[in-house]
């Protein structure tokens, strides 16, 4: 998709700016010179402020939803304010709770059904939804003090990864290699922390593979695929480079997924593939996701497609090129090493580098990325 493939002019409040995902939404957003981004923040001094492609910020730390409903209110009136796209999760939550509202405001990005979303964001939920499915993933049970639970922990096969329920990025997961060493574990927590809080998961070997869509009513509006080819520094982060592929039986998968969720808006869902080529779904991110530049690098926005989803304006199905995508640090990383003599991905495109957005955007991608680095957000 071209950046001038709509004449259509259109302003875009993301009221959510505090967000990490807030500057890499704009950052898709850039592409298209119809678009104007305005941002919303809880937080003064977050990275989007700084960016060349934020037309205007506004700093106000709403406590309450009440307050923040006046201040979007507010901001859509004045600006006259086509989109709200909200980007990560707590957002989306106050969007579901105020839909009507906000719908009354301008038009508002696709957002699932509340129990979708649930289901997508509770680990323990989402097993169940895909074994009632028959949508593969890993083996679960939900840690509690019944029979059950010792019963079902028997049947597993070690290692098995300990998780919270509600955690994201990774956080909070522990890998045991026998039962013994869990259920010592286990033994040694307060019980109102950690029964009916965490599951046991058995641990899946094979690739990484990601499914990025977006959908309304269960119907797939777009689609990427991509492969980890350089996993993160930090385990069970977000791999450090991938590559875009296509495959009909991932897209099958996912458009399994969101039919089953009758799923409206964007996400990022982790699978493992093994040896057989077969996905097995473990984690949905409903939200914007780290890499949701990297499918701009291949043709595919998301945030943008979600505008024009939520201006009801049609699109085609977006192809895609199947190309490597590097993040920034990791693709300087891989220039060093290539240096040296010790990279396996060599040959780094500038497209595929991801350094494009330092030399757009510096000060935005630079605050962004000593925010990651040094402050940990």
């Amino acid at each position: 998709m071209h950046a001038n493939s709509l004449n259509r002019s259109f302003s875009v409040l993301i009221p959510d700016g505090e967000s990490g995902f807030a500057l890499f939404a704009a950052h898709c957003l850039s592409y298209f010179s119809n678009v104007k981004i305005y941002v919303l923040s809880k937080e003064c001094w977050s990275s989007i402020r700084f960016s060349r492609y934020c037309y205007s910020y506004t700093f106000e730390p709403a406590t309450d939803d009440a307050t923040h409903l006046e201040i979007i209110s507010k901001l859509v009136s004045k600006n006259k304010i086509d989109v709200l796209l909200p980007t990560d999760t707590k957002e989306i939550y106050f969007a579901l709770a105020n839909k009507e509202v906000l719908a009354n405001m301008a038009a508002l990005a696709p957002l699932p059904d509340p129990k979708a979303f649930e289901i997508a964001n509770n680990k323990w939920l989402l097993s169940q939804f895909l074994e009632e499915n028959q949508i593969p993933g890993p083996p679960s049970i939900l840690v509690n003090e019944t029979h059950e639970f010792a019963a079902r922990l028997k049947d597993l096969e070690f290692p098995v990864l300990l998780k919270p329920m509600t955690s994201r990025d990774g956080k909070g997961i522990k890998q045991f290699d026998t039962p013994s060493d869990l259920m010592h574990f286990l033994d040694q927590q307060r019980p109102d922390t950690i029964w009916n809080r965490f599951i046991v998961q058995g641990f899946l070997s094979g690739s990484d593979v990601d499914l990025n869509f977006l959908s309304r009513d269960g119907e797939m509006l777009a689609l990427t695929i991509q492969q980890a080819i350089i996993p993160n520094r930090r385990k069970y982060g977000a791999a450090g480079a991938i590559r875009f592929i296509q495959n009909e039986k991932f897209s099958a998968v996912a458009r399994k997924l969101v039919a089953g969720l009758a799923w409206s808006g964007f996400a990022n869902v982790d699978t493992i593939c093994d040896d057989n080529n077969n996905l097995r779904i473990v984690d949905i991110n409903a939200r914007f996701w780290g890499s949701v530049r990297g499918s701009l690098a291949v043709g595919v926005s998301f945030p943008y497609l979600a505008c024009l989803a939520a201006l009801d304006i049609p699109f085609p199905m977006p192809n895609y090129e199947p190309i490597r995508y590097f993040h920034p640090q990791t693709a300087l990383q891989e220039e060093i090493l290539s240096i040296l003599g010790r990279s396996q991905e060599r040959n780094i495109t500038f497209r595929e580098s991801g350094f494009e957005f330092f030399l757009t955007d510096p000060i935005g991608e630079i605050t962004r990325v000593y925010c990651q680095e040094f402050l940990g957000v």
